[in-house]
């Protein structure tokens, strides 16, 4: 039996697949939804009972390629995709049997070592720090811009903003810490968070974990269950930040540039 290609997977079907990784997937699972679908291009194939995933996600600025599923899937997939694959991507993975796949048809930049966190509704602990929080909205969006430029902040799009939860600390009315989701999808009951920069003049005044703390409660109240991010392995500081708060390590994996061979 070999691998079948399916041109146009249905939405549920792959939703139904993804959820057997559900961590894992979150962000994947959540490129179902408007306005994020418009920018995904799903490739399925199966075999019996396995399954395979090829997500292409594309915006002005990143493009993204995340498989999922059977490694040998996956490998069909980039068969049959061929030279329609993006010349060059960011690619996560969390297997060496994938990762030899992939290397077939990419050729890798340094592979960093990150860990997929969670917290969930039954261990968050709400971290109270005395430091006032403001929700920020699409009127800040200049703002945010302009202090992450100055923060090198690579993945910062304002989308994220209109669509989901944003927050900073300011000091003297300026902005001096500011974090928000990638996603919130309360339908799937799940939301990433990212993109938590501190001044660099003022870390270690807990800052980072305030955001994080307040995002976290804001999130669960919109009625997600499991809250996911992304940390770099070798990141002590930052792990010693969300541990307190409830986070747990949940899938180690390397994230790394790629170029198409």
């Amino acid at each position: 039996m070999t691998w079948q290609i399916h041109p146009e997977p249905d939405d549920a079907v792959l939703r139904k697949a993804m959820g057997e990784e559900r961590l894992w997937s979150a962000y994947a699972i959540n490129d179902l939804r408007s306005p994020f679908r418009e920018r995904s291009t799903f490739n399925y194939a199966t075999k019996g009972k396995q399954w395979a995933i090829l997500l292409e996600y594309r915006t002005t600025t990143f493009n993204g390629l995340l498989p999922f599923g059977a490694p040998a899937g996956v490998a069909a997939l980039l068969e049959a995709k061929g030279d329609s694959l993006p010349r060059s991507c960011i690619i996560p993975t969390h297997s060496t049997q994938m990762q030899e796949v992939l290397a077939h048809a990419y050729t890798f930049a340094k592979q960093e070592p990150m860990y997929r966190m969670v917290a969930d509704r039954q261990h968050f602990k709400h971290y109270e720090s005395g430091v006032t929080v403001e929700a920020l909205d699409p009127s800040h969006i200049g703002e945010i811009e302009a202090f992450y430029t100055i923060n090198n902040a690579p993945t910062f799009s304002p989308d994220q903003v209109y669509h989901g939860i944003y927050a900073g600390v300011r000091r003297h009315g300026v902005l001096v810490a500011v974090g928000g989701t990638h996603f919130v999808s309360p339908a799937d009951q799940l939301c990433a968070l990212g993109n938590v920069y501190t001044d660099a003049m003022l870390r270690g005044n807990g800052y980072v974990r305030t955001i994080i703390s307040w995002l976290t409660q804001a999130v669960l109240e919109r009625g997600c269950d499991d809250v996911v991010l992304n940390v770099h392995q070798n990141d002590f500081g930052a792990q010693q930040m969300y541990e307190p708060l409830g986070f747990k390590h949940v899938v180690p994996f390397w994230e790394t540039a790629a170029r198409k061979r």
